[in-house]
């Protein structure tokens, strides 16, 4: 179960806790440890944010996602079964989490924030632009199927992104042709040549693998 840490500190007993905690190890890590916390009881629970972030409820059901009613005593959480196979998991920031499918793509990122003072929550659904050009950033495999990142959709987002690098090259290489070339600019330059040329390269393979 996922702790309402806002209701919590209205019992004396929690509040004296925090008080404690936050004059042993400082304000800014009690809280840490009240976010990191929160991620854990998230990823361990069978529960999810009920503020859909603006995207529509029946796309998250078209996946196979089922919604339960809200949790009592918490305005934030309702309880969500996944499709078989898919999971819940911890990022390295306190704040975000995902939840993966069965061939551990990030398919849902969870922003969740516990701290008692400004508690909030909501999901959003990944698309595959997000999913491809993560990956092209971390430099991590591109997973395709046959449904939601096949290869002609991955080819496709790829090409968007690398249009996209194009750009930011050029508004760099105009400013560079302006104030001159700087240590900043010549690795932002680099930076998006590299990401341009590797969604480039994607894009080539995997209208290769689409057509064949």
């Amino acid at each position: 179960m996922i702790e309402n840490t806002t209701a919590n500190m209205t019992d004396p007993d929690n509040k004296a806790a925090m008080l404690g905690a936050a004059a042993v190890l400082g304000t800014d890590a009690a809280i840490g440890f009240q976010e990191r916390a929160g991620q854990a009881q998230l990823v361990n629970s069978e529960q999810l944010p009920i503020d859909l972030n603006g995207d529509d409820r029946a796309a998250f059901e078209a996946l196979g996602i089922t919604f339960g009613d809200p949790t009592p005593g918490d305005p934030l959480f309702q309880p969500v079964t996944l499709p078989e196979g898919w999971r819940r998991e911890a990022s390295d920031h306190d704040m975000w989490s995902y939840v993966v499918d069965q061939l551990g793509r990030r398919r849902i990122a969870v922003f969740y924030k516990a701290a008692f003072y400004d508690r909030s929550a909501f999901m959003r659904l990944n698309s595959v632009f997000g999913y491809a050009t993560e990956c092209v950033r971390v430099g991590t495999n591109i997973v395709t199927d046959d449904d939601w990142a096949t290869p002609a959709a991955v080819a496709g987002v790829l090409r968007e992104a690398a249009e996209r690098a194009q750009q930011q090259l050029d508004k760099w290489t105009s400013r560079a042709d302006e104030r001159g070339m700087d240590d900043d600019l010549r690795g932002w330059i680099a930076d998006d040549t590299k990401t341009r040329d590797r969604c480039i390269e994607l894009a080539n393979s995997f209208e290769a693998a689409s057509e064949a």
